[in-house]
């Protein structure tokens, strides 16, 4: 990503250290992706994971869409 901006760095940037991350990775469909929890049984995709072009193409994968998951054990792991 490419920021233009007059305004120095230190100052766009405030306040991203607080900044929670609350998402997690997991496989839905065969797709892996990052995940925001969004329900009990929902999250939404923050961004795909995947390496296949086709993936990206779906509008069901496309940022913001909710998708339905059962988390099992192994199937989720944190993004740090």
């Amino acid at each position: 990503m490419i920021l233009y901006t007059p305004m120095p760095l230190e100052r766009v940037f405030e306040g991203i250290e607080e900044l929670e991350a609350n998402t997690f990775t997991a496989t839905v469909g065969g797709v892996e992706m990052e995940l925001q929890p969004a329900g009990e049984r929902q999250a939404r995709i923050v961004r795909l994971l995947s390496p296949n072009p086709q993936h990206y193409l779906r509008p069901e994968h496309a940022p913001g869409s909710l998708v339905q998951f059962s988390p099992q054990l192994g199937d989720t792991k944190p993004l740090f």
